[in-house]
């Protein structure tokens, strides 16, 4: 019973925090109109070597930060997230707009995400493949409620704070619940590879 009520606090606690945090959302001010855009760059001539450089960027990039967080006892998958911020919409095209335009031109971006697509495909695969049920089932609780946590904590708090990015960022035609739904989902779907228990090579 004990076990059963601390799941429910969890996710009560969840449910709460997105309750408060929609009443108190305000009405977006269409910022998004206003913010720079990158500028427009001819498609090159052959697109299979522009895809190829493309990808050795975000590889090489992704790779390199993710050894750096390493050093600083940080996972790496927290630099590969930091890599693609820093080559997204948020940083390169806001301040680089020519150089994001000519790395990742609108027409490779579908081919990026196709390809990326396939890339989580390919990685959930090969983490059933080596997923330990044995070792699963003796922490059961412990991989529950970190399982929960990591994901209740990120969801509040990508909820509280939408209520500053609403404003600004937020489309006309989007709502506060949905904007705030979508903030804190995607701040908590991001999933360490390194803590996913698996088989001994032994």
């Amino acid at each position: 019973m004990r076990k059963l009520l601390c799941y429910l606090a969890i996710t009560g606690s969840a449910i709460g925090v997105f309750l408060v945090v929609r009443a108190l959302g305000t009405v977006p001010a269409d910022a998004m109109a206003s913010a720079p855009r990158p500028a427009a760059v001819a498609p090159p001539a052959n697109q299979l070597i522009h895809l190829l450089l493309a990808l050795v960027v975000v590889i090489v990039l992704a790779r390199l930060l993710g050894l750096a967080f390493r050093r600083i006892a940080q996972p790496p998958v927290v630099g590969e997230i930091v890599a693609g911020i820093l080559l997204g919409p948020s940083f390169l095209s806001r301040f680089a707009p020519e150089a994001s335009a000519f790395l990742l031109p609108t027409s490779i971006v579908p081919l990026l995400r196709t390809l990326a697509d396939i890339g989580v495909i390919v990685y959930m695969f090969l983490v059933g493949i080596d997923f330990d049920l044995a070792h699963l089932r003796k922490r059961t609780h412990t991989a529950i409620a970190v399982s929960h946590a990591s994901i209740v904590a990120p969801f509040a708090m990508g909820t509280v704070l939408a209520l500053w990015l609403y404003p600004h960022w937020a489309p006309a035609s989007v709502g506060f619940g949905t904007f705030a739904s979508f903030i804190g989902v995607s701040m908590s779907v991001s999933v360490d590879g390194s803590l996913i228990p698996r088989r001994s090579d032994g």
